[in-house]
């Protein structure tokens, strides 16, 4: 089979196994599972299925699919875009772990206050309807953030007084070196360092590998391992 997006394998009619749609990279360990504008079809699907009965609960068919693979990972990485859909809510229902990025300004904050109560509840339907909705661990992570920009340190602040341990304690700058990587479709550990300015590129990477390391120490204390380096 060529191509092929999460879809073909949650979808309700004739879904193929995970595996038909998982893509090896060149980097040893990682792989990937495409997405695009094709996943709206289950959007669309749904609620055709649950007015038919019949079909497996629609907040279980990311974690079914991913069943058959788990014993492969270590992690798995679901991203998923910032609305309330029914692909979102499966995504959820397989996860054990939620990050939430937020940027730091008091709008956005604001909204997305809005987004995490409207998140709450409808998980909360879900869950009477039998999902099994348990996280190991909830933490926010601060980015964008522009690095001596009073009023963002100041939400910072804020959103730390409001949620405590629950926000990372270290955030992610904005940074062009990141924008100018996706341009030519690399992560900034792909890019040539020599593109950038010393100053820009160190920042960015030195903001990257510790908020990745803060979130893979909480990995691995949920594991019951100590997450911290000797």
């Amino acid at each position: 089979m060529e191509g092929g997006t999460l879809y073909d394998a949650v979808r309700y009619d004739d879904p193929v196994s995970i595996d038909e749609v998982i893509r090896k990279t060149y980097i040893r360990g990682l792989d990937l599972i495409p997405g695009n504008l094709e996943l709206m079809e289950f959007e669309h699907e749904t609620p055709a299925a649950i007015q038919r009965g019949g079909a497996k609960a629609f907040f279980a068919r990311v974690h079914d699919a991913l069943d058959s693979v788990e014993a492969n990972y270590d992690v798995v990485v679901i991203d998923c875009p910032p609305q309330l859909g029914f692909l979102t809510m499966s995504a959820l229902s397989a996860s054990s772990g939620v990050l939430v990025t937020v940027h730091p300004q008091m709008l956005d904050l604001m909204s997305m206050s809005q987004f995490l109560r409207m998140t709450a509840d409808l998980l909360g339907v879900i869950r009477d309807a039998g999902a099994n909705l348990r996280f190991d661990w909830l933490r926010f992570l601060p980015t964008r953030y522009k690095v001596g920009d009073a009023p963002q340190t100041e939400v910072i602040a804020f959103i730390r007084g409001l949620f405590g341990r629950s926000v990372l304690t270290n955030h992610m700058v904005e940074s062009t070196a990141i924008s100018d990587a996706g341009l030519t479709k690399q992560t900034l550990y792909e890019a040539d360092k020599k593109d950038f300015t010393r100053q820009t590129f160190d920042r960015a990477i030195e903001s990257m590998n510790a908020v990745n390391d803060e979130i893979a120490e909480i990995i691995q204390n949920t594991w019951g391992r100590n997450g911290k380096k000797a």
